[in-house]
């Protein structure tokens, strides 16, 4: 104890003569006003270097939101099998991550809702047959896929969004429902249309199951987003006279009708997604303000929008998605309409529907269009997908990138030399996501930084001045002057306080990223 005060003695005096050379900052006047945030501080003064001044000349980071769908349903992306041991379906998932991260994604939208089963623990509803093979059976031994997900990506710097499909109840036929199933335990809130069985989206209780089982994801896991699809009502199908097959919902219609209900069909079909699309965005920011909702609809609203666009498929009238009031109510916090279509395409052509899709963001929000990355080898090539990133890049004033790639197969099979492409032309330094301003806006102040030799090898440690401060943190930033130049080098997650110095970087500047990706202000540390 003896030695300990000797050090808190001459460390603080040193401290604060340091402290009194940058004496304009508010967090260095705080810190000479506050005896017990000093001898918080103490113990990183024993590191060997120490700057504690906000370097206002490092530039902001770069942003862009660089993501990709990590699909389970039918074995599409994980695991390869059902069944397999749970040693390689770790094995598995943890390459996918890390893979992703070395192509320079910062975030994954992961898959663990397919069809009315659970790719986690689940009180709610059963395991995944495409996890173990058998619905209702659970992974021994036990482990938790959506747990290790999570702090996988964190642990690479990368968000993790939770991904539900809504309303559909069986994907296919091949998977024998388990007792404990919503097609067991209440089949007349289900029905078949095509190969899939479907819940039927007018049912209350069908749309509280779905949001109850998304709440109780939201509230057990540390997410960064939670997000649905383009599945409400499904897809129509024909029948061998092309002719639609009507989906099998008019008893359910019919006690609407009969109760007094004003609406015609498919209002009242978009009615019961618009309820539950508003009461999932509602509850997750009641819960997490900070974990984003993202919707993923059909890439264009409606047919004719603009002038002169679509084909066919009309998701306002045939999918009961009306995802332009879902943007324009506030009700997302990003959008990422499927652009599964190329630049170049006629009446579908990738650029005019996300210029169309800016037009219509009269909340803010993010548009992240999906791009199908996947045809690479089909109908286009890698530059194709390259191209696309491009001209979100060139709308940049208008909208902070942002895109997801479906799927991370073609990714991480480097399909065409995509994933080679992609990391050494369009991720050549890294990026963060772009910030979320009405999720929060905490004035973070900047961290104090220093440099230790742990065996050798010289790191960059850091941590807030005050402690309080670290529930507004979430993420901290790198960056790295290399060459004279700054650059964005590295995202940690909010528990990691110290990595490895960048190779070839004469100085360092960290900074605290918010709730909503805000960053906070720079501290540098030079070589």
């Amino acid at each position: 104890m003896r030695g300990w005060r000797g050090c808190e003695e001459t460390c603080g005096a040193s401290i604060r003569h340091r402290m009194e050379k940058f004496s304009d900052t508010s967090f260095v006047k705080r810190f000479l006003e506050d005896p017990m945030l000093l001898k918080f501080l103490l113990p990183i003064s024993l590191l060997l270097s120490v700057t504690l001044h906000a370097q206002t000349s490092v530039p902001l980071p770069a942003r862009e939101l660089r993501g990709s769908w990590l699909a389970t349903v039918h074995n599409i992306n994980w695991p390869s099998e059902p069944g397999l041991p749970v040693a390689k379906q770790k094995e598995q998932l943890k390459a996918l991550i890390e893979s992703a991260a070395d192509v320079g994604l910062n975030a994954l939208i992961f898959q663990v809702r397919p069809a009315g089963d659970a790719m986690y623990p689940s009180q709610l509803e059963p395991w995944s047959p495409f996890l173990t093979g058998q619905m209702g059976v659970a992974p021994s031994p036990l482990w938790d896929p959506l747990e290790f997900a999570v702090k996988e990506a964190h642990k690479h710097g990368m968000e993790l969004h939770a991904w539900f499909n809504p309303f559909r109840a069986l994907a296919g036929e091949k998977r024998v429902p388990s007792a404990g199933h919503i097609v067991c335990k209440h089949p007349e809130w289900t029905m078949k249309y095509g190969p899939d069985t479907w819940m039927d989206p007018g049912i209350p209780e069908v749309r509280a199951q779905a949001i109850a089982v998304i709440m109780d994801v939201t509230r057990r896991y540390d997410l960064d987003g939670i997000h649905i699809d383009d599945y409400f009502y499904p897809y129509p199908l024909t029948n061998a006279a092309k002719k639609k097959i009507e989906f099998p919902d008019s008893e359910t219609f019919g006690r609407y009708k009969a109760a007094g209900g004003k609406l015609e069909l498919t209002a009242w079909r978009r009615q019961n997604v618009d309820e539950t699309v508003r009461i999932i965005y509602e509850g997750i920011k009641a819960e997490k303000k900070y974990v984003k909702f993202g919707i993923s609809p059909f890439g264009l609203w409606r047919p004719n929008f603009p002038e002169g666009t679509g084909g066919g498929l009309d998701p306002y009238e045939d999918l009961g998605a009306d995802s332009l009031k879902w943007l324009q109510q506030g009700w997302v916090d990003y959008l990422t309409p499927q652009l599964y279509w190329t630049i170049d395409r006629p009446k579908l052509g990738f650029i005019t529907y996300y210029d169309w899709w800016l037009e219509q963001n009269t909340q803010g929000r993010h548009i992240w269009p999906g791009m199908n990355s996947s045809k690479v080898g089909d109908d286009r090539n890698a530059g194709e997908i390259l191209h696309q990133m491009s001209v979100l890049r060139e709308r940049g004033l208008k909208m902070t990138p942002g895109h997801f790639h479906w799927n991370f197969g073609s990714l991480h099979k480097d399909l065409g030399k995509l994933g080679t492409y992609t990391k050494e032309r369009a991720y050549i330094t890294h990026a963060i996501p772009p910030a979320s301003p009405w999720l929060s806006q905490a004035k973070l102040p900047a961290p104090l930084v220093g440099k230790t030799v742990p065996g050798g090898k010289l790191t960059v440690d850091w941590q807030h001045s005050d402690p309080r401060w670290n529930s507004a943190t979430r993420w901290w930033v790198m960056q790295a002057q290399i060459n004279g130049k700054w650059i964005t080098w590295e995202t940690y997650f909010k528990d990691q306080l110290s990595a490895p110095w960048p190779d070839k970087a004469t100085a360092v500047a960290i900074r605290a990223a918010g709730l909503g990706w805000e960053v906070g202000e720079a501290a540098v540390v030079t070589k």
